[in-house]
């Protein structure tokens, strides 16, 4: 699995049920996920667009490998969230909200609510989103639940998110605001362990429009998958300068679009930036030096669209759309490379 990731992260019955499933795919596309590591903290972005249908149900997949510690005390903040939601009840207006992340205190969330968002599972850790916008506050419990059986070919747990429906009255189970969920981004600290290659998964389910029914049907998969990032540098001489150049991969395989920082100088301790060039289409660049005996390439990659995830990803996905694959970002150093 983890070879297969590497490989291609980055390598840029009835008829009725069939047209059921194809008119739930369309009203349903937007949903995304991105996720990177930065030391002990583990950053997870999710988002919708505000013109797709309000989504009921995330279920975000942890990857293989990874380590998930739960064993926190109740109250304790474990990170933080900035999160944008459309208040349908406000006019449609957009509203930010930010806050923290905590270990949900026993009874924090009513036991009927944690049944029905779980289906009756166990989680392991329960947390609260405690979001504030325009004088109000919305908590948002969410759950890491263990894996089992088949679903445990998914990853060894699931963080799960329930939402209610921002077109019904809040007395009828609506939403705060009539708030329809679009972006929040997730900064964890001490939970989950970095893995150097692999994918989180999400699966995202929408409500129907205007009667708080969930639309099974128009379930899509979202992935977002991990892997290192690398640079090479050469230099051949060229006049008084040398021509440098190398190749930026991710996952072993060429990454384009790269913003690639060349430096040089007369030995390491002289080393400055002579310019900035871009990877092509197979990960190569090339930089023209005036002058120099070594150089060094530094690159920073953006976060990007990885469509291979879903075709590597099918037999996991029980048949759902998969939408909006995404990769890490990352920053790679070459090593020293003399003029030759």
């Amino acid at each position: 699995m983890k070879r297969s990731i590497r490989l291609a992260v980055l390598a840029l019955g009835a008829a009725a049920a069939l047209v059921a499933v194809a008119v739930a795919f369309a009203a349903y596309t937007s949903p995304t996920l991105r996720v990177s590591y930065a030391g002990t903290t583990t950053n997870i972005t999710a988002s919708a667009s505000q013109n797709d249908d309000a989504t009921a149900v995330a279920t975000i997949y942890i990857p293989s490998g990874t380590t998930i510690t739960t064993s926190q005390a109740p109250g304790t903040q474990i990170g933080t969230v900035k999160a944008q939601v459309q208040a349908l009840a406000l006019g449609g207006a957009l509203l930010p909200l930010d806050g923290k992340i905590i270990v949900a205190p026993p009874g924090a969330i009513p036991a009927e609510s944690q049944a029905a968002c779980t289906q009756g599972q166990t989680p392991t850790a329960t947390w609260i989103l405690v979001l504030s916008a325009a004088g109000q506050t919305i908590n948002l419990p969410a759950y890491i639940i263990p894996t089992a059986g088949p679903e445990a070919a998914l990853g060894p747990a699931k963080l799960q998110f329930c939402l209610a429906p921002p077109d019904i009255p809040v007395a009828s189970g609506g939403a705060t605001f009539g708030a329809k969920f679009l972006s929040a981004a997730l900064s964890v600290n001490g939970v989950f362990s970095p893995v150097a290659q692999g994918a989180w998964i999400a699966f995202w389910t929408p409500w129907q429009a205007g009667n708080g029914q969930v639309n099974l049907a128009g379930t899509v998969v979202s992935p977002a998958g991990v892997a290192p990032g690398a640079v090479t540098v050469k230099a051949r001489k060229a006049g008084a300068g040398a021509l440098v150049s190398g190749v930026v991969t991710q996952g072993g395989l060429p990454r384009p679009g790269v913003s690639v920082q060349v430096w040089g100088g007369k030995s390491k301790a002289t080393l400055k930036k002579l310019g900035t060039v871009r990877s092509n289409a197979k990960g190569a660049y090339t930089f023209k030096a005036k002058s120099g005996s070594v150089f060094q390439a530094q690159a920073v990659a953006a976060p990007t669209a990885a469509p291979p995830l879903c075709t590597l990803l099918t037999p996991q996905l029980g048949g759902k759309p998969c939408v909006n694959p995404t990769a890490n970002g990352f920053s790679a150093k070459s090593g020293l490379a003399p003029k030759k």
